[in-house]
């Protein structure tokens, strides 16, 4: 069996069930995968330091459920990405990387100045993430960024500045918007293959 792990990071809200990660996730379980896709606390309100603490629990419970060195592959979408990057800024100091792969898919933009007044207060705690190329460098062998270039929460020229700043590859699909059901991204099938390693980047549309 491969030691790979996969673990899914939801965005603001979670997912409904025709999203990418959501067939993602049936498919590698149906496929004998070891997977894990945590239900994120307060997903409609969330607070930095309880997203950080429940991805801090999950790699505790891979660490105590396998003992053959997984290989930790993260999947994080929208606000899980940007989750990811305070994640990684947080163990910046650990001495070998506790993620293989990572993607980094449709992270969003948000400023107290141009946000919508109806935005949850704890949204405010997630922005400016910390752009820190050397954590990323840290807590994971290989991270990219991918989005859309008509994505409707941060334009292609935010998500590249992540990926430029973060010193990381930086992949953009056209007409891909926020990577989410509206835009087809229900079935993906190439992120499935990435998952089984039969697929590299950059990534195909679905």
């Amino acid at each position: 069996m491969s030691n790979d792990v996969f673990l899914i990071l939801h965005g603001w809200g979670g997912n409904a069930p025709e999203h990418w990660q959501e067939h993602l996730y049936n498919r590698l379980v149906a496929d004998s995968m070891r997977v894990y896709y945590p239900q994120m606390p307060n997903p409609m309100d969330p607070q930095i330091d309880e997203w950080l603490a429940r991805i801090q629990e999950e790699f505790d419970t891979i660490g105590e459920d396998w003992d053959d060195e997984p290989q930790i592959n993260v999947l994080a979408h929208s606000l899980g990405s940007i989750a990811w990057m305070h994640f990684a800024a947080a163990n910046s100091q650990v001495p070998l990387p506790i993620a293989d792969r990572v993607l980094l898919v449709a992270p969003p933009y948000h400023s107290k100045e141009t946000s919508p007044p109806d935005l949850p207060a704890g949204m405010h705690g997630f922005f400016p993430p910390p752009l820190d190329p050397a954590a990323i460098r840290t807590v994971a062998s290989e991270t990219a960024l991918i989005a859309g270039e008509n994505d409707e929460f941060a334009t292609a020229d935010r998500s590249r500045e992540y990926a430029e700043k973060l010193e990381i590859p930086f992949y953009e699909l056209a007409g891909a918007g926020h990577i989410s059901p509206f835009y087809g991204y229900g079935g993906w099938p190439w992120v499935m293959d990435w998952c089984l390693r039969l697929a590299e980047l950059p990534p195909r549309p679905r």
